[in-house]
């Protein structure tokens, strides 16, 4: 499971800078760029409860 985040991640992460570079003078940008952003924040927060969740019950 973990590597499957780590692929979304970087798929996000990539989302984020196509929408910064690469969609210049789109009305998209905005919101693909915060949705790309939001997402990975997401997925680092849950990474980081998992792995303080595994050295707390060791």
């Amino acid at each position: 499971m973990i590597k499957i985040l780590e692929l979304i991640g970087f798929g996000l992460i990539g989302g984020t800078i196509y929408s910064s570079i690469g969609m210049i003078g789109n009305e998209l940008r905005w919101p693909v760029f915060f949705g790309c952003a939001a997402g990975a924040l997401a997925i680092i927060i849950y990474r980081k409860k998992l792995r303080q969740k595994q050295n707390n019950s060791v």
